[in-house]
């Protein structure tokens, strides 16, 4: 029973992790496109106003974070191993 607790303790924070991660790529994400759209439209001498990404550009932006904050959440979840000793977390969660 223990193990299992263990085990789920250990999935919820790699899940908060990503989840953090996540909503912290989204928000840097939009900045960094609607800086460089506006950036574009100045140097055409129009203005600009900030939005979100049109369909396909709006869906690969949020495959690309997704991916980063797994691995975030992956590479967190080893360091803390690393640092603090035990087993690796990420042979148990190919277990779960």
């Amino acid at each position: 029973m223990k193990d299992k607790t263990e085990k789920n303790k250990t999935m919820t924070k790699v899940l908060l992790l990503m989840s953090i991660g996540f909503v912290i790529d989204v928000g840097q994400a939009l900045i960094v496109y609607n800086a460089g759209k506006g950036a574009e439209a100045k140097a055409l001498g129009s203005t600009y106003k900030w939005k979100l990404p049109a369909g396909h550009e709006l869906m690969k932006t949020a495959g690309l974070v997704l991916v980063t904050s797994v691995l975030t959440g992956l590479l967190v979840s080893a360091a803390e191993t690393m640092v603090l000793g035990g087993e690796p977390k990420t042979k148990e969660l190919a277990n779960v």
